[in-house]
């Protein structure tokens, strides 16, 4: 029997592509927009007083990096041909830009500034395909140094906020600290107290209290609300025509290339936490919708945009990860931008109540980029040199800015970027010092990858300069089966569970998408054999009724990482390929010591590297999907023996 991928899981919806509630919608995506939203108009206000700006001059290009902002969001989430990731990326005016910009004013105006960030947007467009190829120098070291790093950057802006403002007559004042440190209170609380929607909005609900609360302590004013008006639509160029000159664009092209490295590790971050693979063809969508936006905002009085940090963090934390969302965020930040006094609404929230929310969001990326690291390979390989150089030079920025004062012109926009020295760093040392290692880890880091890093391996080596874009649509294809498959198997586990039995399943899929077998245990006492776990009985079904030829190409799939035991059928049964949804060590969390299942939690991957025999291990995936069948069941156990 065959089963096409389309039909296996035709009424599945990944979570990227889930449509809420039109009002769960509005309310996460307002959520994102409050963390975004003094990052989006940060640029615009400096820029504007460095050039001595008028306040309507200001309020001008505030309203029009909202829109462009929002209108960039649109495009990056819902895509249009080959433009737009389709990921929940929020965009935004880039700090990286904002010293470059200043220059430009200054010494040429305006008008230059639009010209050379015009040139600078067709420029991303142009290099899309070629930053595209150069996912196979971001494995997994590379990425977790990445993704914590971009959290620890974010923590001294969120320290201005919590100060009250950087500049403010206050700054530091305990009213503010305590208004920040309420408004973190209130988001654990109610993260930790409350399921579903509740917790999801913990962030937006600890800042509308601690709003609130500052209100009567006098430090949040809405009066400039009243004063604001209901509508302000700004026109093109309202700056006079884009003005083009071989030093601004010079500078602005080397921001640009800056922009389009942060903007890797920040695609590469979000593909990472919306479980979906991030491949050259992907990546290189995301670097075109980014550079169209950029050319278009110079046109409309905006700046160079690229993907915001910030709501990397509030993903991790509310678990939401649907574009569509994100997509209403943008939606909003184009109405904000229409309507002046939204924007005065959500400008009027005191900066420590700001500080207070980014640093549970900034903090969640920072952990998000442990916990990637944690799953590095270390022992045999020097990634712990990497790891520990990269981010330090990354901090350096941070830690003391002086540091690299001395160094002017262009060069300095790099060096002020600690993403960008962490992420040089460290794909420069993972090419040095790894490179002999290639060889001996080529069994064991190929079984630790997840599906972002086979399509990155899809692009690796020589085959890259042969491979034509067609091919990433072909990965990008059977990574979505991965899940689709996966996504089967998990039902078929909880179909397990509501029969009274444990909840595992396992599925063996040719590579042609034909089921091979598909089973679940029979190991539950008292009538069950122990030895008869999902994996197990779905290797030995399939080893009986096709070749070893056929087994090699096959996938097996498994709602749960494969025991020692089972790991150790695969092995012999000769399938080439294990995808798994939860992690050993997840599942021992579930189980507890419940005496059906004493959970081996001993990685499949490390017993595969001590054969002979090459097998791909994927995982884990959609852990969340898979625990829900565990949930209650091994306590419910537990108690009744």
């Amino acid at each position: 029997m065959k089963t096409a991928v389309k039909d296996a899981r035709a009424n599945e919806t990944s979570p990227v592509d889930e449509v809420l509630p039109a009002r769960s919608m509005f309310t996460l995506g307002l959520q994102h927009v409050l963390v975004i939203y003094a990052g989006v108009v940060a640029v615009p206000l400096i820029l504007g007083g460095a050039l001595e700006l008028t306040q309507q001059e200001i309020v001008l290009l505030i309203n029009c990096n909202l829109i462009i902002g929002g209108l960039a969001t649109l495009l990056q989430t819902l895509g249009v041909w080959r433009f737009g990731a389709r990921l929940p990326l929020i965009q935004g005016a880039s700090f990286i830009a904002l010293a470059p910009m200043m220059q430009i004013g200054t010494e040429y105006g305006l008008p230059y500034v639009f010209g050379s960030v015009m040139i600078a947007g067709l420029l991303a467009i142009g290099l899309a395909p070629l930053f595209s190829r150069l996912l196979r120098f971001f494995p997994r070291v590379v990425i977790g140094c990445l993704i914590t790093i971009v959290g620890i950057s974010l923590m001294p802006a969120a320290a201005g906020w919590l100060g009250g403002g950087e500049g403010s007559e206050s700054f530091g004042a305990p009213k503010h600290l305590l208004i920040g440190l309420l408004t973190i209170a209130v988001t654990v609380v109610v993260y930790v107290a409350f399921k579903g929607l509740m917790s999801s909005l913990s962030v937006l609900i600890g800042m509308a209290v601690g709003t609130i609360v500052a209100m009567f302590t006098g430090l949040s004013d809405f009066k400039g609300v009243a004063d604001a008006a209901w509508i302000g639509v700004a026109m093109p160029m309202s700056f006079g025509l884009p003005k083009f000159d071989l030093v601004p664009i010079l500078i602005m092209t080397l921001a640009m290339v800056v922009i389009m490295a942060e903007t890797t590790g920040n695609t590469l971050a979000i593909g990472r936490m919306v479980d979906t693979p991030i491949s050259p063809r992907r990546l290189g969508n995301a670097f075109r919708g980014e550079g169209l936006a950029t050319m278009l905002s110079a046109i409309f009085n905006g700046f160079p945009l690229n993907a915001f940090s910030q709501n990397t963090g509030l993903i991790a934390m509310t678990r939401v990860r649907s574009r569509y969302v994100v997509a209403v965020a943008g939606a909003i930040m184009v109405v904000m931008g229409l309507i002046p006094k939204f924007g005065a609404i959500v400008a009027a929230i005191p900066p420590a109540v700001l500080g207070g929310g980014a640093i549970v969001m900034f903090g969640m990326t920072t952990a998000a980029g442990i916990q990637e690291l944690s799953r590095v390979k270390y022992e045999g390989t020097h990634n712990a040199l990497i790891v520990a150089i990269s981010m330090s030079v990354g901090v350096l920025p941070m830690a003391m800015p002086s540091l690299l004062g001395e160094i002017k012109g262009p060069l300095s926009l790099i060096l002020e970027s600690g993403i960008f020295l962490c992420a040089i760093v460290a794909v420069l040392l993972n090419a040095i010092v790894n490179n002999r290692f290639v060889a001996k880890e080529e069994k064991v880091e190929k079984t630790e990858m997840t599906q972002t890093q086979r399509a990155e391996a899809a692009m690796s080596s020589d085959a890259a300069e042969h491979i034509d874009e067609d091919v990433s649509v072909s990965e990008s294809a059977t990574a979505d089966a991965d899940l689709a498959f996966l996504r089967q198997t998990v039902v078929l586990a909880t179909e397990a569970k509501n029969r009274g039995r444990h909840p595992f399943a396992s599925t063996v899929v040719a590579s042609d998408g034909a089921v091979l077998a598909s089973e679940g245990n029979n190991s539950m006492p008292p009538e069950g054999d122990p030895t008869q776990h999902a994996e197990l009985r779905a290797a030995a079904q399939a080893a009986r009724k096709f070749s070893a030829e056929e087994l090699s190409s096959a996938t097996l799939y498994t709602s749960a990482e494969p025991c020692v035991m089972c790991t150790g059928a695969i092995y012999w049964t000769g399938i080439g390929r294990i995808v798994y949804a939860l992690s050993e060590s997840r599942l021992l969390g579930l189980t507890g010591d419940d005496p059906e299942n004493p959970t081996f939690d001993l990685p499949c991957w490390e017993v595969i590297a001590r054969g002979q025999r090459h097998i791909e291990v994927v995982g884990p995936l959609i852990e969340d999907e898979a625990a829900v069948a565990h949930e209650g069941f091994w306590t419910r156990r537990t108690d009744v023996n």
